[in-house]
């Protein structure tokens, strides 16, 4: 690979050099300048689903109930708790940890305390609502968001672009593999609005996939030798939010140094993301070992604590227990690691030394239907 040819990985690429656009006018943005009391609203509300609706539940089994059981029950709110707390940047994954918090509650109170005990249903259809809403309080679009760290969610034509406090990520469901591509603002050089001036055009992603565009608003992103041409419904706020950022942004990790560590890296991430169903390939999502561990987990903590609460001394019950909360640690401990390494492969789209993805001038149009707003 020389200075100005791509790999056959990567291809097809952008054409090397662009043509000089003027800027066109824009239209202003649409949101308002802030939400009032976004971050105190969304905090209490996130409170109100992930413990105090919880505990309220338990309290009322908690006269029927024996005390091992709503010792487990209490344990698993406070693993949610402070799960939800360590994860206030990720409004999105609120209402997981909500029902992780009420589903002991309400095995609890349907086991001892029904028929009273059905309130624990409603806790646990209520709690993730509330949830929601706290997530849908503090990530409502406004331009206050450009100050905050908490992860942005934006439609991006059929993907979507989540813009987080270091990094920018593009997720798309594309069957055989990862969709996802991410930028990072602390290598951020352009966040520039603008407009497809086409009926039809098209923006060439690294590996062989792309973003369709339309004639309408668009934002245009250069972070590194990688750049993005997609279209969003308000780009100025987008460009805002991502220069705002990009100036605190922390360095994440630098990635493969020479091109057979990065080949093994994109066949790792091929190998934990695709799966064959009947003989297709298909989308595998690695994220389902969270639930399917939290599950196995709390059945196997529940088990122990019910021998530990009745001196059960059933060697079965107390293998069949600790294997349960084994295996579920172990889903949970696979998740968070093949996150981070996704996470890490997310921003390594290019091969080391590749040369820059298209014309990055900022007064240049890395395709003829880009047009940059004034």
């Amino acid at each position: 690979m020389t200075n100005r040819e791509h790999l056959a990985e990567v291809l097809p690429a952008p054409p090397e050099s662009g043509t000089e656009v003027s800027a066109v006018p824009g239209k202003p943005s649409a949101a308002p300048e802030f939400v009032p009391g976004r971050r105190a609203a969304s905090l209490v509300l996130g409170a109100l689903s992930v413990v105090v609706l919880p505990a309220s539940g338990l309290l009322l089994g908690s006269a029927a109930a024996p005390g091992f059981s709503l010792v487990w029950a209490a344990v698993w709110i406070g693993i949610a708790a402070v799960g939800w707390v360590l994860d206030q940047r990720t409004p999105r994954r609120w209402a997981g940890w909500a029902l992780l918090a009420a589903v002991p509650q309400a095995v609890v109170d349907l086991t001892f305390a029904a028929p009273l005990g059905l309130l624990g249903l409603v806790v646990l259809v209520v709690a993730p609502l509330v949830a929601r809403v706290a997530q849908r309080r503090c990530s409502a679009l406004a331009s206050d968001l450009a100050e905050l760290d908490v992860e942005t969610v934006l439609p991006a034509g059929s993907a979507q672009l989540r813009i987080g406090r270091d990094r920018v990520v593009l997720v798309r469901d594309v069957p055989g593999g990862s969709g996802n591509h991410a930028l990072p603002l602390a290598e951020l050089a352009l966040a520039q609005p603008g407009e497809i001036d086409a009926d039809e055009a098209w923006w060439p992603l690294p590996g062989g996939v792309g973003v369709r565009l339309r004639r309408g608003p668009a934002v245009r992103l250069v972070a590194g030798k990688q750049q993005w041409v997609l279209p969003v419904e308000d780009p100025k706020l987008v460009a805002a939010i991502v220069r705002r950022r990009g100036t605190a942004a922390w360095s994440l990790r630098t990635g493969p140094q020479d091109l057979p560590a990065w080949q093994a890296l994109r066949k790792w991430v091929f190998a934990r993301t695709t799966t064959y169903r009947g003989g297709p390939k298909a989308l595998a999502n690695p994220a389902f070992r969270a639930p399917v561990g939290f599950l196995a987990a709390m059945l196997g903590s529940m088990l122990l604590a019910t021998a530990f609460g009745r001196a059960l001394t059933d060697p079965g019950l107390w293998i069949v227990g600790i294997a349960a909360l084994a295996i579920g640690a172990y889903f949970v401990v696979a998740w968070l690691r093949v996150r981070s390494r996704l996470e890490f492969a997310e921003l390594q789209q290019l091969p080391p030394h590749s040369p820059p993805w298209g014309d990055l001038r900022p007064g240049i149009a890395p395709i003829p239907a880009w047009r940059p707003w004034s």
